[in-house]
């Protein structure tokens, strides 16, 4: 899990880069990190408990990353954006894989207080990306520089904004909360304890029956094939050369 872990930093790394020089090429210099997202990045670089750096990062981000990633993907027309998106996905694919299996072998022997800690981090962890991750709070500086009052935009969202609108929208298989959820569900993370809470927003019967299959799969597994094609070329060419001369 370490060895896992410590490779796929190697390949975040990849992204970072890719996606900076594509925005940059586009449109300038990448906007920071939000505060929210950010503070649970730090959270999980420091926090000396396994769990949180695996269940952080290849579940709880990484399944935000997968939502995204396929709406992007899905709604993008630039080719270069669209290739960029479904290259990375290949990687966030196996790393959101890989959090399942970890789990898959580990969540199932905690005791309960294990469990029930896991299990509560997991959910506040939630609460406050689905309140605060697309916030307009968090956009303060895009406003100003439009010339919007920051405190005008953040009251009339408000009130535009309400768990029926964030149910409706979790209703789309893309949506990143819902792509959370599913993947929490899936690793046996939530249980009777907290399902109630999960399904303010989402119908967790509908989640459990579409199984393990994650949204953006099909859409990595075709950037494998590409890959494929890309690194084993010149393997199948290289014997027919060889016998022609």
């Amino acid at each position: 899990a370490q060895e896992y872990a410590a490779n796929q930093t190697r390949e975040e790394a990849r992204h970072v880069t890719g996606f900076a020089k594509y925005i940059k090429a586009r449109w300038g210099r990448p906007v920071e990190c939000g505060p929210t997202l950010k503070t649970l990045l730090v959270d999980i670089i420091g926090s000396p408990e396994v769990y949180k750096k695996i269940i952080g990062m290849q579940m709880l981000v990484e399944g935000l990353a997968m939502g995204a990633f396929a709406t992007f993907f899905n709604n993008i027309n630039d080719p270069t954006g669209k290739k960029l998106l479904q290259l990375v996905m290949t990687d966030e694919a196996f790393h959101h894989k890989f959090g399942k299996i970890w789990a898959d072998r580990t969540i199932p022997h905690l005791n309960p207080q294990e469990h029930a800690i896991i299990e509560d981090w997991a959910a506040h962890c939630f609460q406050t990306l689905l309140f605060n991750l697309v916030s307009p709070s968090q956009q303060r500086d895009l406003y100003e520089e439009f010339g919007l009052d920051p405190d005008k935009v953040i009251a009339e969202m408000a009130e535009m904004v309400t768990d029926e609108t964030r149910r409706e929208n979790m209703k789309e298989q893309t949506n990143i909360f819902r792509v959370l959820v599913k993947t929490l569900l899936n690793a046996g993370i939530i249980t009777d304890r907290t399902r109630a809470f999960y399904a303010i927003y989402v119908d967790m019967d509908e989640l459990k029956a579409e199984g393990d299959r994650m949204v953006g799969d099909d859409i990595a597994e075709e950037g494998i094939r590409y890959l494929q094609e890309i690194n084993f070329k010149d393997r199948h060419a290289a014997p027919v050369t060889i016998a022609a001369e």
